[in-house]
């Protein structure tokens, strides 16, 4: 792992695969995330363009606001 105060001394392409590792793990905890609000019946709810945007488990999108 890169040190994040000294990130100056890390070629680019370690600071590029920090970055593509970080991406990979976000994508995992939101997939984790859906999971566990719709194993609970409740949907998950976003931002989206500005709106708040409530997904269920059977695909059903509802807008707010």
């Amino acid at each position: 792992m890169v040190n994040s105060k000294d990130h100056s001394k890390a070629s680019k392409d370690e600071w590029e695969m920090e970055l593509v590792g970080a991406e990979a793990a976000l994508k995992r905890a939101a997939k984790r995330a859906r999971e566990r609000s719709w194993s609970a019946g409740v949907g998950v709810i976003y931002l989206k363009d500005g709106k708040i945007v409530e997904e269920m488990s059977d695909g059903t999108i509802k807008y707010y606001r």
